[in-house]
């Protein structure tokens, strides 16, 4: 495997914005973590975040995380060049490195899994890769270590945008309208707010917030908690694999599959609720965890992780698929679709451990 790195710049000090970007909330994350998350979605686990007002905040932010973290003491006289620099100086020795400014955290893992391949494809003599969107410079940037050997050197003026348009980037056009979302004024947060609402996962707090508004029982809380976090494991595993899955959508998608659980084709119903409330990626995360109209070819999607998670949990407890199916195998007029799903079961499980090296 490569060894790819992270760099997240977040030492700037929200002048336009009026308040600290990297510490406002999108679906219930500090926006620093979303940006961590887009990477790890894609594969890169060796993070190095660039921190410089509130240190200290970002510190209590960014532990738990296990990202490492340089401090620019020069924040206030500085620009983003001068951050990235720093961090650049600490992973000569990678092989390549992702860049990401801290105020664009919305990339899909598509869009990485996209740069991934290009990037092991890079022609000799190339010293990264810049996504495009409609013909604009996007995110994250690659750089090979050449490249940032040339960042290193850079004494001129302009900044990152000056030093990169004088390399051997190769540019490729994206379709991801996360690789350009950031937040420099109020208005453009309201915006990523709303994208975020309608493409990424929700936290447990924000999870939790809906099982109280729907008044959900407290053992199907548990069942759901199980399954997410089942859910999650399961996509961290694939992502070692080399697949790229939203992580926390798993986990939010498994905590909210059953929040119309009561409800007739309950499946169907949390879809419908959460679509309601504009959590669009969500919504067709867990409305098939009853099983699929079209089966999907690999385990690597968010909605087959969460279907593959549910039917190994039964109650709060862990199970076998044969376990968890036992019961419904004896009603006849659901036991050609319990069957289709014990069928898909076995094939994800197969997938995953070929993937993964660990057996569920």
């Amino acid at each position: 495997m490569r060894d790819w790195r992270g760099l997240i710049v977040a030492a700037g000090q929200s002048r336009r914005m009026g308040s600290f970007k990297p510490l406002l909330m999108l679906n219930g994350f500090p926006m620093i973590h979303m940006a961590v998350q887009s990477l790890r979605n894609g594969g890169v686990r060796d993070i190095t975040v660039v921190i410089g007002k509130e240190m200290e905040r970002m510190r209590e932010a960014l532990e738990p995380l296990g990202v490492r973290m340089v401090e620019n003491p020069a924040y206030a006289s500085t620009d983003m060049l001068a951050s990235v620099k720093l961090g650049l100086s600490e992973m000569r020795d990678a092989q390549g490195v992702f860049f990401l400014p801290g105020d664009l955290p919305l990339v899909s893992p598509a869009t990485m899994a996209f740069l991934k391949k290009e990037a092991e494809n890079l022609e000799a003599g190339m010293q990264g890769l810049i996504p495009l969107l409609h013909g604009k410079h996007a995110h994250p940037l690659f750089l090979t270590p050449a490249g940032y050997e040339t960042v290193l050197d850079y004494e001129g003026e302009g900044g990152l945008g000056a030093v990169s348009g004088r390399m051997r980037m190769k540019k490729l056009e994206s379709a991801d309208p996360g690789t350009l979302k950031d937040a420099d004024y109020p208005a453009d947060l309201e915006e990523m707010r709303a994208y975020a609402r309608k493409y990424r996962g929700l936290s447990a707090d924000c999870c939790e917030v809906l099982y109280e508004e729907e008044g959900l029982p407290v053992h199907i809380r548990a069942h759901c908690r199980a399954v997410g976090d089942l859910a999650a494991w399961m996509a961290e595993r694939l992502i070692d694999g080399g697949a790229c899955l939203d992580v926390e959508l798993c986990r939010s998608g498994g905590y909210l599959h059953d929040l119309r659980r009561l409800e007739p084709h309950h499946e169907h119903a949390a879809a419908a609720a959460l679509e309601a409330r504009g959590y669009s990626a969500l919504a067709k995360a867990v409305g098939s965890h009853g099983g699929f109209e079209e089966e999907p070819e690999s385990i690597c999607r968010e909605d087959a992780v969460i279907f593959l998670a549910d039917k190994l949990v039964q109650e709060d407890r862990r199970v076998t698929v044969e376990e968890r199916y036992r019961k419904a195998l004896e009603m006849e007029p659901v036991k050609e679709r319990i069957l289709k799903n014990i069928r898909l079961c076995r094939r994800f499980l197969a997938e995953f451990e070929e993937r993964t090296g660990e057996k569920l």
